[in-house]
């Protein structure tokens, strides 16, 4: 069976290299564990986030959640089903009014506020009557967020989101303040936003400051905009074991349609991945080769792959952006499509 390895130096690297660039401290750093932990393993990345010293994360369901809450102070759920309970130390985000109006009394929430990328949030003209409704339903106000979508594109975007959220968070402080509520926690700048923003967030007076960087790709070891020299490392490689070896003549095909044809004698090895276990399928005129250089043979099956190897097993990757340019995408969608039953081991 195909698996995993998680380098804990690496991650170790990133997260003092986060904090580095960001003139923070551990404290200040949340780790985004949702979907898997962008395929990484939810598990296991939870508890090396855990011996590092995290105590915030984010995740995407309850049952993510509750998979590790023993491991966080603080848990926020990105996308809850309202009709479970939650822990002492889990929060729910509430992206509309409509959905805070249904949130059950008592409950700790986030808030979330549309400051310009128009997914998901409250407008600004919303801001004093979600504060009405979170008072006359007892609802904890532990955070106040947004995101900010513009970190990886040059212009003016990202800075005028950013002064538009801090508008918002004075706002929201004075509106606490008269209704007696206690100031809530703000957040606004992901991985890269993090490495943009943190001098403009420090220049803010403390109350206005977000108090944590809501951190994901970047623990993970990636920088997805070439806006920012940061040297992460990856913290996972991707693992594949020998299934059976043939040597075939000069002229032979492999696999379905015959689209590989060799030419030379050569002893060629199948090895247990697949687009089954979320691999991307690699089609005619993909041109993919192991980390140890040994050429993957087109075209990709469900569950096996053809390489040019003999050994017992290979690194299908230890960087994803080897894979990004041969299919037009970002290390994000790589990742977070290997299958969550593939075996972690954190080395």
């Amino acid at each position: 069976m195909p698996y995993i390895k998680l380098d804990s130096k690496s991650f170790s690297h990133n997260l003092h290299t986060i904090v580095s660039q960001t003139n923070s401290t551990i404290n200040n750093i949340a780790i985004v564990l949702k979907d898997n932990a962008y395929g990484h393993g939810l598990i296991e990345m939870a508890t090396l986030a855990n011996k590092y010293g995290i105590t915030s994360c984010f995740v995407k369901s309850e049952v993510e959640a509750h998979s590790i809450k023993h491991l966080f102070k603080h848990i926020t759920i990105l996308y809850p089903n309202f009709d479970n309970a939650t822990e002492d130390n889990m929060y729910i985000s509430i992206t509309s009014l409509e959905t805070l109006k249904k949130t059950q009394n008592n409950k700790t929430i986030e808030l979330k506020i549309d400051s310009g990328m128009h997914r998901n949030g409250i407008s600004k003209d919303e801001i004093k009557e979600a504060i009405k409704i979170i008072k006359s339903k007892n609802l904890r106000l532990f955070g106040v967020f947004t995101h900010n979508g513009f970190a990886d594109e040059i212009g003016s975007e990202f800075y005028g989101q950013f002064h538009y959220f801090t508008e918002i968070k004075k706002e929201i402080i004075k509106l606490c303040k008269d209704n007696q509520i206690q100031i809530p926690r703000f957040h606004s700048l992901a991985s890269s936003g993090a490495f943009r923003g943190a001098s403009l967030n420090s220049s803010l007076p403390q109350e206005l400051q977000d108090s944590i960087f809501r951190i994901g790709i970047a623990l993970y070891g990636y920088c997805t905009s070439e806006i920012y020299n940061i040297k992460l490392k990856p913290v996972a490689s991707l693992w594949a074991k020998k299934i059976s070896s043939k040597t075939l003549k000069k002229g032979s095909t492999i696999g379905y349609g015959g689209v590989s044809k060799l030419d030379r004698d050569l002893t060629i090895s199948t090895y247990d991945i697949g687009y089954g276990d979320g691999l991307f399928r690699i089609k005619k005129d993909i041109n993919l080769t192991t980390k140890e250089g040994f050429s993957i043979f087109q075209v990709a099956s469900m569950d096996c792959i053809s390489i040019e190897s003999t050994l017992d097993e290979v690194c299908i990757f230890d960087d994803a952006t080897t894979w990004t340019s041969a299919f037009s995408t970002i290390p994000y969608e790589i990742l977070s499509h290997l299958h969550a039953n593939i075996p972690k081991k954190i080395v």
